[in-house]
């Protein structure tokens, strides 16, 4: 179970339309128009392109109703709020059912059906270990924490001490001092609310993307699909694409382990607990790609994979019919791909798509170019009366009975070229020649 305040630390890939990146490359004019909006939310950015926006869009409104919208979501979900509907829930020491908002019963109900789907593996009660290993704001521990402060922070956790009803919504604890934290599925809630919130508007075409968590429908700028990048998994400012994938009409979420961690004594912990033993994962599994029907889903298995492992992950993830791709560390510092079916049917060529259409057009710009040259040539040559007999270049030692050049095209009067041959003869003789 990762770590997350609202930005989820377990930083996912880096994420990108491809269209975009093909248009800075100069080739392929989208065929519409598009429009971008971009902001912050949940400790990150948010980004929205829409493809062919409806005439009567008002861009401004919209981006008001999306800040809204997901300033909802913040005082709703967010553990970093005091204020908020969560933190006061789990500020309450209660046993008793606490009424909360229809949303966030709806994403703890979600949360709740993919820890039993996964055995645990995903569970948003598990923040006593995430705050005991030092992956919340508290910031890094000296030490690493006892087995006996694991155990008594594990005694805290657990999804089975958490309920949910939808009819009055509200939540409850069977435990007073259990506590929630959605932050690895309440990014991709914000996705979804983002499309509802589009569609509603009558946008037909569009991505949309919090944080690396990502939404898209219909057709790009370009009229082809969206395309989306995973990024290789490494640590630094590198970004390299390891993988394209086309979601379709689908949510896609990556959760990795290779941006948020630390190293001490010479063993590197990552900021994603196992809910089961109380511990970082210690797998060599680097990065999870999830698709699902919506984001909220896809983003919690992301991280339910992580949690599981290579093996057990993609086991349940082909079981509950989900596009999942794994990447594995291998030897000497490469990756292997572990994928199902489902998502490399979704798979493009990072290179091929783009690059291909790109040299293609390159050879049709240099082909049509030369043939306008040769045209124009043709042309002025015809208007001038004069004849065609070749370069000036190639024929420089072709002379008439004179000895000067018969280049027509040349128009240096012959009288000068005489000047200036003597006067390069003059000068290889005051040089002692030119042999």
């Amino acid at each position: 179970m990762a770590n997350q305040h609202f930005p989820k630390q377990c930083l996912v890939s880096w994420l990108f339309s491809w269209a975009a990146i093909f248009a800075i490359g100069g080739c392929g004019a989208p065929a519409v128009e598009s429009l971008s909006l971009t902001g912050e939310t949940m400790g990150t950015t948010y980004s929205i392109t829409i493809a062919d926006p409806p005439p009567e869009l008002d861009a401004a409104a919209l981006q008001t109703s999306v800040d809204a919208a997901l300033e909802t979501v913040n005082n709703q979900m967010s553990t970093w709020r005091p204020d908020s509907e969560l933190s006061r829930f789990n500020a309450a020491q209660t046993t008793e059912w606490v009424p909360v908002s229809p949303e966030l019963a709806k994403v703890v109900a979600a949360a709740q059906q993919i820890s039993e789907q996964t055995d645990g593996a995903f569970d948003v009660t598990v923040g006593p270990l995430v705050q005991l290993w030092g992956f919340d704001s508290n910031g890094r521990p000296d030490k690493v924490p006892t087995q006996e402060q694991i155990d008594a922070a594990r005694v805290r956790c657990g999804y089975t001490q958490l309920e949910v009803r939808s009819s009055p919504p509200a939540l409850r604890k069977t435990r007073a001092d259990v506590s929630v934290n959605l932050s690895a599925i309440a990014k991709g809630y914000g996705v979804d609310c983002m499309a509802q919130l589009l569609r509603d508007a009558g946008v037909a075409r569009f991505l949309v993307e919090i944080g690396g968590e990502v939404r898209t429908r219909g057709k790009n700028a370009s009229g082809r699909d969206w395309n989306i990048a995973i990024e290789a998994p490494q640590a630094g400012l590198l970004h390299e694409v390891y993988r394209v994938v086309a979601p379709g009409e689908r949510g896609m979420a990556t959760s990795g382990d290779y941006r948020n961690f630390y190293e001490q004594d010479g063993k590197v912990y990552s900021h994603t607990i196992n809910p089961q033993t109380g511990r970082p994962i210690e797998s060599k599994l680097a990065s999870a790609t999830v698709l699902a029907d919506d984001c909220m889903t896809a983003d919690a298995w992301a991280t339910a994979v992580m949690v599981l492992g290579p093996e057990r992950g993609m086991e349940l993830a082909g079981q509950h019919n989900l596009p999942a791709m794994l990447i594995v560390r291998a030897e000497n510092d490469q990756f292997r791909q572990v994928a199902n079916a489902k998502i490399e049917a979704l798979f493009r060529d990072p290179a091929a798509a783009p690059a291909g259409t790109s040299r293609m057009t390159l050879f049709l710009v240099a082909l049509t170019a030369f043939g306008l040259a040769l045209i124009g040539m043709s042309i002025g040559v015809m208007i001038s009366g004069r004849r065609i007999k070749g370069s000036c270049g190639g024929l420089n030692n072709a002379m008439d009975e004179g000895g000067r050049s018969i280049c027509d095209v040349c128009t240096t009067p012959p009288e000068e070229c005489d000047r200036v041959r003597a006067a390069v003869a003059e000068g290889a003789d005051q040089h002692g020649g030119t042999e």
